[in-house]
């Protein structure tokens, strides 16, 4: 098995380098807390034992090149931060309502961090689901099952905020305006879980509502994906309106309609569909602009005769209208027998080149970040060493007024000493009409090598302008008696990349 794994790790390495590094791209893991799948392991009130376990998380993503993290910040209508209008979550601390020791926000350490390592922040919601199962007795006073028992219906295992209420609506518009206004989060996220999915033979019991609220719709189905889209449009204009730089991302099931219900929809036959079981038309929601990003998770295989992997990403990329495509990709599979095509090690490679054919895909978000962790089939190493071996730009953000770029920094001449290479440059406020960098990027070329900035091969680090000490970085990374071109430009808070500066070589 070890010798497959090099043979296909080596196939990879000569297909890839066919390909040209994206200079773009979003990069990113969920991380699951329902359930502590992916974070915190053990639930604890130890708030040193929590913050050690997220810096480890970060420091092992970032070693896999990734740039983002989806952070599920509210699993059960609970939170992983101080609210009043949820309790801590037991999947934080152990038991529902407990605070880790002093009642540290979690939340504003974890951003903190994760923008430290130069990496997105994007709260990942559940906006319906409001328990895992039934339950009712651990749930802490102020949870919304206890709090506003009228908002609540049971289905199957589990209880549920009623999508058709407008006070549930309002409920989620504060959560949301609480985030974004407290928070310096790069996105609002939320995932597959609108109405649930079904369960033969049990009706969702909202036939009372529907008789009070969809009086001049045709059928319960218009009535309910009304009520969801209601929900997207209202949380849309709420996040654009208090932080035009946040973001308002959609991770729906990977199929929206399958072509025998629809001719726009996919050439696919999976069992149920956003549209149709989910109640959430995410092709109307791109279509309306009322979400910046989609990331449909594409968890099929290549060739599997239901729900094919190049069919759905193909679809996808013709249904964007103009809004980012990011490739949700289900690394909890490799390795997996069932079916047996995850056992292949080159399937999930053959799918990142898939995506880097596509132009509108910009990115991937693997599911989950254990999965990584776990490096299953060598792939993680195959992100490392291979994929993403040069750092990316994030896309260029959403709904944000577009400046002029920025000017280019004058970089000096990079000086050798004895612990790296350092370079230094100059910014001139004023000439950038004071608009300050968030980021500055620095390219890195071998001498003998051509100087190239169109693509990612050159790139050599992406570094917070808070990071950098008087303009001055120390590249320690280098090969004895190798001389260097560096070329460095500044990235504004829209991720736009400015002029860049005249290359310098090193002494």
């Amino acid at each position: 098995m070890r010798t497959l794994l090099c043979f296909f790790l080596i196939i990879s390495v000569i297909v890839l380098h066919a390909q040209s590094l994206p200079k773009r791209e979003m990069r990113a893991a969920w991380v699951a807390t329902v359930a502590n799948i992916d974070y915190p392991v053990q639930p604890s009130t130890d708030t040193a034992a929590l913050k050690r376990e997220w810096l480890q998380l970060l420091d092992r993503l970032g070693a896999y090149g990734l740039n983002a993290v989806f952070v599920q910040v509210r699993p059960t209508a609970d939170a992983l931060y101080p609210t009043q209008l949820a309790p801590w979550s037991k999947y934080l601390t152990g038991a529902q309502g407990v605070a880790p020791q002093g009642n540290f926000d979690l939340l504003k350490f974890m951003i903190q961090t994760a923008k430290q390592r130069n990496m997105e922040f994007h709260a990942w919601l559940n906006p319906y689901r409001a328990t895992n199962d039934l339950d009712t007795v651990n749930l802490a006073p102020n949870h919304v099952f206890k709090a506003r028992r009228n908002w609540i219906l049971r289905y199957g295992p589990k209880f549920y905020l009623n999508p058709a209420l407008p006070e549930v609506w309002g409920h989620l518009a504060a959560v949301v305006d609480e985030l974004v206004t407290r928070y310096p989060i790069d996105a609002i996220h939320m995932d597959d879980y609108f109405y649930p999915y079904r369960i033969a033979g049990e009706a969702f019991p909202d036939s009372l509502d529907y008789l009070r609220y969809g009086k001049k719709f045709v059928n319960i189905n218009d009535w309910r994906r009304h009520n969801v889209d209601t929900m997207i449009q209202l949380l849309s204009q709420r996040i654009h309106a208090i932080r035009p730089g946040t973001e308002f991302g959609i991770s729906p099931f990977g199929v929206w309609r399958n072509i025998d219900k629809d001719p726009e929809g996919s050439n696919t036959r999976a069992g149920q569909t956003n549209y149709d079981d989910l109640y959430a038309d995410v092709r109307k929601w791109l279509r309306l602009g009322w979400i910046d990003y989609v990331t449909p998770q594409i968890y099929f295989h290549i060739g599997f005769d239901l729900v094919d992997y190049d069919t759905l990403l193909r679809w996808w990329q013709k249904n964007t209208y103009g809004k980012k495509l990011y490739v949700g990709m289900g690394t909890y599979r490799i390795g997996s027998p069932k079916p047996p095509q995850w056992l292949e090690p080159n399937q999930s490679p053959r799918q990142m080149r898939l995506n880097r054919t596509i132009p509108e895909a910009q990115g991937e978000v693997f599911f989950s970040a254990k999965s990584l962790l776990n490096n299953p089939l060598g792939f993680s190493d195959s992100l490392q060493q291979n994929f993403y071996r040069r750092p990316a730009i994030w896309p260029l953000k959403s709904n944000m007024i577009v400046a002029s770029p920025l000017p280019a920094p004058k970089l000096l001449r990079p000086k050798r000493k004895t612990e790296g290479i350092e370079l230094r440059w100059r910014w001139d406020q004023k000439t950038a009409n004071a608009v300050a960098p968030t980021h500055y990027v620095v390219y890195r070329f071998l001498e003998k090598n051509a100087i190239n900035t169109s693509d990612g091969s050159g790139i050599y680090r992406i570094i917070s302008a808070e990071q950098i000490t008087n303009d001055r970085y120390l590249d320690q990374r280098i090969e004895k008696n190798q001389r260097y071109y560096y070329v460095v430009s500044a990235l504004d808070a829209q991720h736009q990349e400015g002029a860049t500066s005249k290359p310098k070589r090193s002494r």
